[in-house]
């Protein structure tokens, strides 16, 4: 089983690494605009960058070249980095933002200085590294520093992501929390196993220890993406109102063209070639039908709506119909408006929204956009 999690761990390598820069590319425009999100984008740059440098490949060709020792330092100066930045992230909802930005700077600073006094202090070495058998290089007291370090870091920002995800009132946001924290997880079992190791000798951990690094990886990948996946989802739904609701609307908006705020394109050009954000396309298609129904009221038949026996028919009676019922009055009304005929005297009240909300009305309209599609024009007495 230990051959097996450290061959799975050197395949994982490469592709965590990918996926690491990936969420980080696509996260770079939203994060460096945004100082909450910072912290987090930092910290993920970061282990990104140490990661890469301590691929075998990258190893290889450092050693190739005399750069081992290199190499080794700039890779644990970004984790020590990646370690102040992950803190600062979970722990800069206190209310004193500037105190702990210095103390962290002068932490991270102290870290640095440390290790490097130990490097240089330590007797002449190629590498730094801690092998599978003998004494870590340059030192164990440099490893336990190191390792400390970041075991103090991940075991902070693991208990801070799980009580900030529980306390979370928006779902990315906790999902987003909650893969972080496992991902900081695993990365303290990683330096826990590494503690293990350099104090006991045991190296049980060791086949392990790739394994827990890819996975931290890939998981901080996916809690700084799901902000990037959420606003796909949300894309994607409003893009399907849009689409949906198009036919309908595209007809209706003939009848009455003042409702709408552009000119009509073919609905694959809304999708492909968007002139406005799709949320906004969406909210516009959305409110441009419900006024061109309401513009179309004058030409709705008052034997259409609803009304006990023996009564006159209710202004507001169209709000009581169903989506199904509502698409033939307003289909009919729009033919009534296109061929010219004469206003109704009295005139039904059409209203596709009642008292409903945003998502009631675009799932109300939706349903009526089906039904329209098949209606066929409900013309009363009255309009022959």
């Amino acid at each position: 089983m230990n051959h097996d999690a450290a061959a799975l761990g050197a395949g994982l390598e490469l592709p965590s690494v990918l996926l690491l820069w990936l969420a980080v590319l696509v996260r770079s425009p939203s994060s460096l605009r945004s100082a909450p999100q910072r912290g987090v984008w930092l910290a993920v740059t970061t282990a990104a960058a140490a990661m890469t440098l301590d691929l075998p490949s990258v190893v290889a060709t450092a050693t190739r070249h005399s750069e081992a020792n290199v190499v080794a330092v700039i890779r644990n100066v970004l984790g020590v980095l990646s370690a102040g930045a992950v803190l600062y992230f979970v722990t800069q909802a206190s209310t004193d933002v500037r105190r702990l930005r210095a103390a962290l700077a002068l932490s991270v600073t102290t870290v640095l200085a440390v290790l490097c006094s130990l490097d240089l202090a330590a007797e002449p070495h190629l590498r730094i590294a801690v092998p599978a058998d003998g004494p870590p290089s340059p030192s164990l007291l440099y490893w336990l520093v190191l390792i400390g370090t970041h075991l103090a870091a991940n075991v902070l920002c693991a208990l801070l992501c799980l009580r900030y995800s529980a306390a979370s009132g928006s779902r990315s946001l906790t999902l987003s929390l909650r893969l972080f924290g496992l991902g900081t997880a695993l990365v303290g079992a990683y330096w826990l196993g590494y503690l293990v190791h350099v104090t006991t000798g045991g190296r049980w951990p060791l086949p392990w220890l790739a394994l827990l690094m890819d996975l931290h990886g890939v998981l901080r990948a996916m809690a700084i993406l799901v902000p990037a996946c959420s606003g796909v989802r949300r894309a994607l739904s409003d893009i399907a109102v849009a689409w949906r609701l198009w036919p309908m609307w595209n007809d209706l908006v003939a009848a009455v063209p003042h409702v709408a705020l552009a000119q009509p394109r073919h609905r694959v050009w809304d999708v492909l070639w968007p002139r406005v954000p799709y949320d906004v396309l969406a909210y516009r298609r959305i409110i441009e039908t419900r006024d061109a129904i309401l513009a179309l009221t004058d030409y709705a038949s008052p034997g259409h709506s609803p009304s006990s026996p023996g009564k006159p028919p209710r202004q507001d009676a169209a709000a009581d119909l169903d989506p199904e019922a509502l698409a033939g009055i307003v289909k009919a009304a729009r033919t009534a408006k296109l061929q010219g005929s004469a206003l109704m005297p009295r005139g039904v009240s059409l209203s596709s929204s009642g008292n409903r909300d945003l998502t009631d009305e675009s799932a109300f309209l939706l349903r009526m956009a089906t039904a329209y599609r098949s209606a066929a024009p409900r013309v009363d007495a009255d309009q022959r």
